[in-house]
């Protein structure tokens, strides 16, 4: 991974922009709880949970580390309430948070890229949920790798493989959101990627790119 150049921020494309550094009240604590060291999120739709276990998660994503039995969580604020406002009624997720190179960098040179599809009942794409702050002992974050249109990338992504007890828990909404996430079709979405399945053929062809059905 030292051989390739890491990808420049500004020469990545427009499908993902600079991750927010700043946002409102609840995003703020979010930060400051991931700024200390100590900490990393879980976004959640499930509220009231002390303890959270290892799960295996629905990916399509070419690598083998997004598709650990594990508990997944993140240091980037915008991502985790991502999640946790993700409405039950959305069909699908894409998503990507990363910073360029690698290695990790400072806060301000994380790119992130959302996206809801339009639910077919008409309902939001979005509703209320939680954000599970988690003890960052004992995760390990996804290694860096080569993306084909980004070059070396870091993804703002760690498991753990044990459970993880429960910090504190922040209740999230669409509006603490500090980004607009856009808004796709699904079917269409799911129509092309089932022509190139490894890539992210509506927007751009990056493994960096998650999908959730």
């Amino acid at each position: 991974m030292s051989d390739p150049k890491p990808a420049a921020a500004g020469q990545t494309g427009s499908w993902h922009v600079p991750a927010p550094t700043d946002g409102d009240r609840v995003w703020s604590r979010l930060a400051a709880y991931v700024r200390s060291g100590d900490f990393l999120l879980h976004g959640s739709r499930t509220p009231g949970l002390h303890q959270l276990t290892p799960r295996t998660p629905i990916d399509h994503s070419p690598d083998r580390f997004s598709k650990t039995t594990a508990v997944f969580a993140t240091e980037d604020p915008t991502w985790a309430i991502a999640y946790a406002v993700r409405s039950a009624n959305t069909p699908g997720f894409l998503n990507a948070c990363f910073y360029p190179g690698s290695t990790p960098g400072r806060e301000a040179e994380r790119r992130i890229f959302l996206s809801f599809a339009h639910p077919e009942n008409g309902q939001p794409p979005m509703d209320a949920g939680v954000v599970y702050v988690l003890p960052a002992q004992g995760f390990s974050r996804m290694p860096s790798y080569l993306d084909p249109q980004l070059g070396v990338i870091t993804e703002c992504q760690w498991i753990s493989t044990d459970p993880v007890p429960v910090s504190a828990a922040i209740p999230v909404h669409p509006q603490n959101l500090p980004l607009q996430p856009r808004r796709h079709d699904h079917r269409e979405a799911a129509r092309r990627a089932a022509d190139e399945p490894h890539g992210f053929p509506w927007l751009v062809r990056s493994r960096a790119a998650k999908r959730s059905p």
